[in-house]
């Protein structure tokens, strides 16, 4: 599904990776650890497109997307879910969620209305309401569904949980399970290291923009006084 090898980037003068490397296969959970600043949202703003990558190469399904343009990423089927959200805050809770909906890939059971109500049935109340108003859980359950909306082939989340209230976590962990059931292939950013264990099915572990460490869940729970350090939990 997608493929990272010696990922390298900066902003301006400042190198903030060096060396990233990762894979996600069809239907993967995927998790992304370390602590903060060590280049995890940097990968995903390069995967994306949305920062230049100044050497490596990225492959999303065997095609070369290392220079590509963020418009054809997210239309060769990558949909993401950004740490700050990014709501339209002016449309309504339904706006948002047509505002890019498509299927140009031709998924079958693509996502619909129907369907993203079905995940968060919040949504389904607030259909009207504009999103501006919505609180931070929402809106967070707003932004997955409008990336589901793109009927994506791989979905990107950064920082899924952060600063969300713990019942509306266990939405969003609950959503992230069903995905998984469903065959959807997830990168993920998120520092609930315990719950990632149960739910993903391999790890890369980023240390001051380089990949230091990767291994399963069973090699997570084995390894934890090393990852703990590089994560820092």
């Amino acid at each position: 599904m997608l493929s990272v090898e010696g990922l390298q980037a900066a902003y301006g003068a400042s190198r903030i990776l060096f060396d990233v490397a990762l894979e996600i296969g069809e239907g993967q959970v995927v998790t992304l650890l370390g602590r903060n600043g060590m280049g995890k949202t940097t990968t995903v703003r390069t995967i994306m497109g949305l920062l230049p990558a100044q050497s490596g190469k990225v492959q999303l399904r065997g095609r070369d997307v290392t220079a590509a343009a963020p418009e054809k990423v997210a239309r060769l089927g990558v949909g993401l879910v950004p740490e700050s959200r990014q709501v339209f805050p002016t449309l309504t809770v339904r706006e948002n969620l047509v505002a890019t909906a498509s299927n140009r890939l031709k998924r079958n059971n693509p996502w619909t209305l129907q369907r993203v109500y079905e995940m968060f049935p919040r949504l389904r109340e607030r259909a009207g309401q504009s999103s501006g108003t919505l609180s931070g859980g929402e809106q967070q359950m707003l932004v997955i569904g409008r990336a589901l909306m793109t009927n994506p082939h791989l979905l990107i989340l950064d920082e899924a949980t952060e600063g969300l209230a713990p019942v509306i976590r266990r939405e969003i962990w609950q959503c992230l399970e069903r995905l998984k059931a469903e065959g959807q292939s997830i990168l993920l950013i998120d520092k609930n290291v315990e719950v990632l264990k149960r739910l993903a099915d391999h790890h890369y572990v980023l240390e001051k923009g380089r990949t230091v460490w990767s291994g399963t869940s069973a090699d997570l729970e084995r390894d934890s006084e090393l990852v703990h350090r590089h994560v820092g939990i």
